[in-house]
This record gives structure tokens, C-alpha cells and sequence, in this order.
């Protein structure tokens, strides 16, 4: 049986920069979180920083971390970059810390609930359904679920008597998996910053409308 040991994030950044890294238990998962949503240490901010430290590898073959700060802040305006994208994140902890404020223990069982139950149930196919009622809004025609045989058709239901598939965009991408399907395909995706679904109609308008 082979042996294994691990070297955490932590360890590396000490072993190769000689420096400590430590911050108090769960700052980090905060702090990493507050940099997604603030977008703080993207490109705009603080440069192309794997073309950057390429071109200081180039310069600097023996170089250390002093070297690295050095070459970054000097030929990057690094202390301004840096403090930008300090100012991005820590507004975006300011504003978690608020609404952390208000969470209590009723709105995290709310979450919970719609977590496993909402999200798990939309997961068993009900995208599909809810789906299939928006079209029949947009198109102001009745709706109906697909049989057993439908969906084995890859028809997920009706609108009026016009069979519609529903897939998700991927599929798509995946040249629909040579499956062949007698219907006009709606596309979903969502969005990246909300739960809402995006429905592509092209197919379906090319025969409803």
C-alpha cells in the first residue's frame, strides 16, 4: 500500500515565499467568498497574473518571492493593484457581515428546506414542467405533461397538440447525443446570478408562430 502525506495551501506558501499565512478559522472561506462576488483579484484589477509571473520567470530564472513582490509592484503599479482589489473585497465583507445580521434560525430552515426539497425535487424533472406552463403562457395554449412513451421520445409534453422536447442547454452542446427526437426542442440555461432559467424558443417559434 503506497504512503501518501499532504501539504496544505498553508504549508506552500510558507515553505516557498517564507512567510506566514495564518488567519483566524473560517476568515478565509469569508474573505474568498467576499473576492467571487466582488470580483476583486480579476484582471482588470490586478493584471494577468500567470502571463505576468511567466515574464518574470523569464527575467528573474533564480529569483525569489522579494524578487517576485519587487518586479510585480514596480512594473505592475502592484500597491495600487493590490489596494483596489483590498478596497473590492473588504466592501463585500462589509456587506456579508450585514446580511449576515440577518439571518436567524428560521431563514436557515428555509434554506434547508429549499435546498433539499425545492432544488432536489426541480432536479427530478420538474424543470421540465415548470417549463412547459411558462410556453403555455407565452403561447396561450393549454399544456400537458408527456407519457411514460413520450419522454422515452424524448417528448416531455404538449402544447396543444404540438409535442415539445425540454432539454438543457448542454445537451445542445452535445450535439444532442445523436439521440433523434420528432419534436421542436426549448433550451434552458441559467443564469449566472440568479436562480431563473433562460428558454431559448427558436425551434418552438418556428412552428407556432
Amino acid at each position: 500500500m503506497s504512503r501518501t502525506i499532504r501539504l496544505s495551501e498553508d504549508e506552500r506558501e510558507e515553505l516557498v515565499a517564507d512567510i506566514d499565512p495564518e488567519f483566524p478559522k473560517y476568515t478565509t472561506q469569508i474573505m474568498n467568498t467576499a473576492n467571487q462576488n466582488s470580483q476583486g483579484t480579476r484582471p482588470a484589477t490586478v493584471g494577468q497574473l500567470n502571463e505576468i509571473i511567466e515574464e518574470y520567470k523569464e527575467q528573474y530564472r533564480d529569483g525569489d518571492f522579494e524578487d517576485w513582490r519587487q518586479f510585480y509592484f514596480e512594473n505592475y503599479d502592484g500597491d495600487e493593484n493590490i489596494e483596489e482589489a483590498t478596497d473590492k473585497v473588504f466592501d463585500m465583507v462589509v456587506k456579508m457581515r450585514e446580511a449576515a445580521e440577518e439571518i436567524d434560525r428560521e431563514m436557515v430552515n428555509r434554506w434547508v428546506k429549499d435546498l433539499v426539497l425545492y432544488k432536489t425535487y426541480t432536479g427530478l424533472g420538474r424543470n421540465e414542467e415548470a417549463v412547459l406552463k411558462k410556453l403555455s403562457e407565452e403561447y396561450d395554449l393549454p399544456y400537458e405533461l408527456g407519457t411514460a412513451e413520450d419522454e422515452s421520445k424524448g417528448i416531455d409534453g404538449y402544447l396543444g397538440s404540438q409535442p415539445v422536447s425540454v432539454k438543457p442547454i448542454t445537451y445542445k452542446q452535445k450535439a444532442r447525443l445523436q439521440e433523434d427526437i420528432d419534436a421542436p426542442i426549448v433550451y434552458y440555461e441559467d443564469y449566472s446570478t440568479t436562480n431563473a432559467l433562460k428558454l431559448h424558443l427558436d425551434e418552438l417559434d418556428e412552428v407556432l408562430r
